[in-house]
């Protein structure tokens, strides 16, 4: 089964568990989602990003949680930078009632609205 690795800044965590009850509830076939497991912030930079190398790696898609505090984050435009070098697609996704704006690293990628179903649709 391919996976789905859900970059996302830890604001949006609430957003995350609601995904989690999406894989749970079967709502996106075909896919599971993979997320940050372990907090490496005290091993260093280079422990976090070959964490998230793996993790990236072994993914078929990297979905980015856009909300109010993305723009902002230098993780995730590492994580994108890592999607890419590795030729996985990308997806964004906005949470509902958030208006911050998109990393500039992620403006050529489609945006869809917080739903599995738009998952689905993107995948087909």
């Amino acid at each position: 089964m391919k996976s789905i690795f859900v970059s996302h800044v830890y604001e949006d965590q609430k957003f995350v568990n609601k995904i989690k009850k999406w894989e749970k509830n079967v709502l996106v076939k075909d896919y599971t989602f993979t997320f940050e497991t372990q907090d490496k912030r005290n091993e260093g930079e280079k422990a976090i990003h070959n964490y998230l190398a793996q993790k990236i790696k072994g993914c078929a898609i990297l979905l980015v949680l856009i909300g109010d505090d993305t723009h902002n984050h230098a993780w995730i435009k590492k994580e994108v930078e890592l999607a890419n070098s590795f030729h996985k697609k990308i997806l964004c996704m906005r949470i509902p009632m958030s208006t911050g704006r998109k990393p500039e690293i992620l403006k050529k990628y489609k945006e869809v609205v917080f739903n599995p179903n738009q998952i689905t649709k993107e995948l087909k």
